[in-house]
């Protein structure tokens, strides 16, 4: 059994603004029920004073515990030593900005004592504007469309995840992580819990749009080869066509004779296939990539310094 029945884990980088409000937050929703929680924050790469005022606040709390990582190596892998070094029967992910509102997590308790394994919060409204939302519905849509198991809409790592799941998770080790597309893989039952998501507490994010391109496609190439099939049938169906137009243009010639061959078309086309050869040079090459960060085993974080953890 477990000693701690819920653990938060809270990636940090530069949150020394929202730390108050968010311990704040949280201990207003343990107040609210008779579980015992730890507050689990791993940080890495801040700038601020974050790491100094999570230690001060790690004396007066013994539920908040520290990771520090000796720099940043991305939310999947804060998200990733969260739940290695978490002691709860059951984990949240959450965000420090205060986006996914810390009371959600009652009603995500509820549904896991009905016995789901996966309660999402998926975000009813959104306070990010009307591009990025439109961009992030955009990216559902096509991940959905091409990976082998589709992702819950509008859902992201805030969620409550039982002790299997957690598990289930730490198995998978590989270097390119995408969580979202983990949670529903692992397939154990789950279910939603809608919420409003409000805008940023404090602070600037650190996700621009070049980042959220990159994640987008690293969602897409860690869970589906489909774009490389998509390549091949590209290729058959370039392949077909120019068989048709061969036929074509043999026919004719038996029929008109020779006429002067048209350098603008032949142009064009030699144009338009090095076009989708190079495109398809780039999607084998972003697998390849993958496969050589694979094969280099290295570890996904490296822990600096521990506070409160045993």
């Amino acid at each position: 059994m477990f000693m701690i029945d819920l653990s938060i884990i809270i990636p940090v980088m530069n949150e020394a603004r929202n730390i108050g409000p968010l311990l704040s937050a949280l201990n207003e929703t343990a107040a609210k029920t008779d579980l015992t929680f730890e507050f689990l924050f791993v940080e890495g790469g801040s700038r601020d004073n974050t790491l100094e005022i999570l230690r001060q606040k790690a004396r007066e709390d013994k539920r908040i515990k520290i990771i520090s990582l000796s720099r940043s190596f991305g939310k999947e892998a804060s998200l990733l030593a969260g739940f290695d070094f978490c002691k709860g029967s059951a984990a949240v992910p959450l965000d420090a900005d205060l986006q996914d509102p810390p009371l959600v997590i009652l009603e995500f308790i509820k549904k896991w004592k009905e016995g789901y394994l996966d309660v999402y919060g998926a975000r009813r409204t959104r306070a990010d504007g009307f591009m990025k939302n439109t961009v992030s519905r955009v990216f559902y849509k096509i991940f959905n469309l091409l990976s082998e198991r589709a992702i819950p809409f509008d859902a992201g790592d805030f969620r409550l995840l039982d002790r299997a799941v957690i598990d289930a998770i730490k198995e998978c080790r590989e270097t390119n992580m995408f969580m979202k597309g983990l949670y529903g893989w692992t397939g154990f039952k789950s279910c939603a819990v809608y919420y409003d998501r409000p805008a940023r507490f404090a602070g600037k994010t650190s996700w621009n749009w070049w980042k959220l391109w990159n994640f987008a496609l690293d969602g897409i190439f860690n869970s589906s080869t489909m774009p490389l099939r998509i390549w091949t049938y590209c290729g058959l169906l370039s392949a077909l066509v120019t068989a048709f137009y061969a036929l074509f243009i043999f026919i004719r010639t038996l029929l008109f004779g020779v006429d002067v061959p048209g350098y603008a078309s032949l142009l064009l086309c030699i144009l338009f296939f090095g076009s989708m050869q190079m495109v398809m040079l780039g999607v084998t090459g972003e697998y390849i990539g993958r496969i050589f960060k694979e094969v280099r085993r290295r570890p996904n974080y490296i822990i600096e310094r521990k506070f409160n953890l045993d």
